[in-house]
């Protein structure tokens, strides 16, 4: 009788230790589950908000492209009309060059035959002082008039370029600053 309290004994530890493993085994499995499925839950948000932030810096590289482009063509278009304007302004002091050199050449042609003409040499003298004045006030007053007109096509073929460049700052800076 002995024996079999003592089988009786350890049967219920046995049953007893299966009944707790049984337990532990069924908790430690809804834990892997419960992970698993709180696994499977973040995962899809972190996807469904990485697809969202990629969606959005996908349009927003898009717009900047187009942005990108549209500032390019404009520039191009600033530039020719830069260089249109130089042009013309070459044009331009290239006339007030050549009329100042045909008028130079045609008082120097007259002032041959004033002085061919003179009687004495102090009529000569005066007469080349005057004419080399004349000619002298004329060089400066020419050389005046064609720095002005380069200045102002300097200036006018510049303001497409400042135009340019200040959009490119007001464009592109906002961005930068936010």
């Amino acid at each position: 009788m002995a024996n079999t309290k003592k089988n009786g004994a350890t049967n219920k530890t046995q049953e007893t230790g299966e009944s707790a493993a049984g337990a532990q085994k069924n908790t430690i499995e809804d834990a892997v589950q419960a992970g698993a499925e709180t696994f499977a839950k973040t995962y899809e948000q972190f996807y469904a908000t990485a697809r969202e932030q990629m969606d959005k810096a996908q349009k927003a590289a898009i717009n900047n492209i187009d942005q990108l482009n549209d500032f390019s063509r404009e520039t191009a278009e600033a530039v020719l009309i830069s260089g249109n304007i130089v042009a013309k302004g070459f044009e331009i002091v290239g006339k007030e060059f050549t009329a100042y050199a045909e008028q130079t050449i045609e008082a120097n042609i007259q002032a041959a035959q004033k002085l061919g003409a003179m009687k004495n040499q102090q009529e000569f003298m005066d007469l080349q002082a005057k004419l080399v004045k004349a000619a002298y006030d004329n060089f400066v007053a020419k050389s005046a008039k064609l720095q002005d007109l380069s200045v102002q096509v300097s200036n006018e073929a510049a303001q497409p370029l400042n135009e340019r460049l200040n959009k490119a700052v007001e464009t592109f800076a906002k961005p930068l600053a936010a």
